[in-house]
C-alpha cells in the first residue's frame, strides 16, 4: 500500500494563529478537513470555494493529477520549476544537506517543499508538516521581529546567493544563512525570480528583512534575469499607466545595486491586521471544475461566464467583469500577452470577493520568444481579425455596445503616447522596444477599426 502524506493548514487570518485543518494526500485524491474551532469562527476557508460555508465538517476529496497534485490552491506555496525559481533552488540546497544526496524528482520532494516552505506567502494559508512546526514557526516570526536588522555579513551572504543564482556568477553561499535572514521565502511563481521581502523604500542602500518586519513594507522583490535586460522598466511603466488610467496598482520601487536590477512591488494581501484571503482565477476554476487542468482548458470568451457562476455563491463587485474586460483591452494595447490565469486573482472572502489590485503586467511580447496576442486562448474563428474579437468580447462580460466602446475609448487614451514611453527607456535593448513599439502600434490600429 503505497504511503500517505499528511500535513497541516494553519492561518494568522485575524491576527492570531490558529489551526485551520488536516490535510492527507493518497494516490488519487487530496483529502482536507476543517476543525471545529475553525468552522466555529466563521473566518474564510482556505480557497474561496472550498469555505467552511460550503464544505462544512465533512472531508472533502480532491482528484490529483501530475499538474495539479495537491488542492488547487496550494499549487502557489510548492515552488514552480522555473529555471531561476529562487525558492525552490533555496531549498533543494537545505534538502540537499539535510539528506546527504540529491533530492529525486516525484511528489515526495513536492510535498516537503511545500511543507517547507509553504507558510508565509502571498495570502493567508500556512501550510506545515505537522502542528509543533507551526507553532515553532509562529514563535520563530516573533522573535525575529524583536531582533535587530541583520548584520551586514549576513547580508553579504544573501547578495552571494543573488549573483549566483540570478547572475550565474560562480560564488558560493551558505542557504542556512539566507534562511535565518529572510525566514522562510515563500514562493511566488513565474519566470522572473522573486522575493516576499521586507524593505525601507526611503533606504539609499537595499536591505532586506524578514517579511512583516516591524517599520518596514512588505513586498514582492523581482530580481531581473540577464536574459531579460530592462524588463523591470517596462514592467514598472506598465504599472504606471494602469494606475493613471484609474485602475488599482500596488505601490513600486525600482532600484539598482551592484550590478543586479530589483522592482519592489509593496504587497496587497497584508493589512493591519494580517493576512488577506488571496487565490488566483486559475485556481478558483480548478477546484469548482475537476475538468479544468490548464489555462487552454477555457476560452477568453467563456471567463463571463465564470464570474457568472461564482456571484452564485461570492458576493463579487459590481464592476468585476467590466474590470476584468477593462484590464484584458490593457493587456492587447500594451504588448502583454502574458496575462494568463495565474496573474489574476481575487481578494477577500465569499462576502467581500473583489479583483485585487493589478499585478505582473510584463510586456513580455517585446521578446519574440513571448509574442503571443493571448495566454489564455481565443478563437477568432468568424471574426476579420482578433481585433474585432477583441471589440465584441465586451459583450461575454455583459456590457452592451455603448459601455464595451467606452472601454475601448479608456484604454487607447490610457496608452496614446505608450510607444513614446516606451523607447525612452534606453537600458532595454532597442530590438526589444522597437518591437513592443510595433505590436503596441498595430493592436491599436486593430482595435480602432472595429471599435462599436
Amino acid at each position: 500500500m503505497a504511503r500517505h502524506h499528511h500535513a497541516v493548514i494553519w492561518s494568522r487570518l485575524g491576527g492570531t494563529p490558529r489551526k485551520m485543518g488536516d490535510l492527507v494526500l493518497a494516490d488519487a485524491d487530496t483529502f482536507f478537513t476543517y476543525t471545529p474551532d475553525w468552522l466555529d469562527s466563521g473566518l474564510p476557508g482556505f480557497c474561496l470555494l472550498g469555505d467552511g460555508a460550503i464544505w462544512g465538517s465533512d472531508t472533502v476529496a480532491y482528484p490529483v493529477s501530475e499538474r495539479i497534485p495537491v488542492f488547487p490552491r496550494l499549487l502557489a506555496l510548492i515552488p514552480g520549476n522555473n529555471p531561476r525559481n529562487l525558492q525552490r533552488r533555496h531549498y533543494l540546497d537545505l534538502l540537499r544537506a539535510r539528506l546527504g544526496r540529491e533530492p529525486p524528482p516525484g511528489i515526495d520532494t513536492e510535498w516537503q517543499l511545500l511543507t517547507l516552505g509553504g507558510h508565509g506567502g502571498v495570502g493567508h494559508v500556512d501550510v506545515f508538516a505537522d502542528d509543533l512546526a507551526a507553532e515553532d514557526w509562529y514563535h520563530a516570526i516573533e522573535a525575529e521581529h524583536a531582533a535587530a536588522a541583520p548584520p551586514g555579513e549576513a547580508r553579504s551572504e544573501l547578495w552571494r546567493m543573488l549573483k549566483r543564482e540570478v547572475l550565474d556568477e560562480n560564488v558560493s553561499f551558505d542557504p542556512q544563512v539566507v534562511e535565518e535572514i529572510l525566514g522562510p521565502t515563500p514562493s511566488v511563481g513565474g519566470m522572473i525570480p522573486k522575493l516576499l521581502v521586507a524593505i525601507d523604500p526611503a533606504a539609499e542602500q537595499p536591505r532586506f528583512y524578514p517579511p512583516g518586519t516591524p517599520g518596514h513594507t512588505d513586498v514582492v522583490l523581482k530580481v531581473e534575469p540577464p536574459e531579460y535586460p530592462g524588463l523591470l522598466d517596462l514592467e514598472a511603466l506598465c504599472l504606471d499607466l494602469h494606475a493613471e488610467a484609474g485602475f488599482a496598482t500596488p505601490a513600486h520601487h525600482r532600484f539598482d545595486a551592484d550590478g543586479l536590477h530589483f522592482l519592489a512591488v509593496e504587497r496587497f494581501d497584508r493589512d493591519d491586521n494580517g493576512p488577506l484571503p488571496v487565490e488566483s482565477l486559475f485556481s478558483v476554476i480548478a477546484t469548482g471544475d475537476h475538468d479544468f487542468r490548464e489555462t487552454g482548458d477555457i476560452l477568453l470568451d467563456e471567463l463571463g461566464e465564470v464570474f457568472t457562476r461564482l456571484r452564485d455563491v461570492a458576493t463579487l463587485a459590481p464592476d468585476t467583469e467590466q474590470q476584468f474586460y477593462r484590464r484584458l483591452l490593457m493587456a492587447l494595447l500594451t504588448g502583454n500577452g502574458d496575462l494568463h490565469l495565474d496573474n489574476v486573482a481575487l481578494l477577500g472572502g465569499l462576502d467581500n470577493c473583489r479583483l485585487t489590485p493589478v499585478y505582473d503586467p510584463s510586456p513580455m511580447r517585446a521578446w519574440p520568444r513571448h509574442n503571443l496576442v493571448s495566454a489564455i486562448p481565443f478563437d477568432p474563428e468568424g471574426y476579420p481579425d482578433h481585433g474585432a474579437f477583441f471589440a465584441d468580447l465586451g459583450k461575454h462580460f455583459g456590457l452592451d455596445k455603448q459601455q464595451t466602446g467606452q472601454c475601448i475609448d479608456d484604454a487607447l487614451a490610457a496608452t496614446a503616447d505608450y510607444p513614446e514611453r516606451v523607447m525612452a527607456h534606453e537600458r532595454v535593448p532597442l530590438t526589444q522596444r522597437q518591437q513592443l513599439v510595433e505590436i503596441a502600434k498595430a493592436e491599436r490600429k486593430l482595435l480602432e477599426k472595429h471599435r462599436p
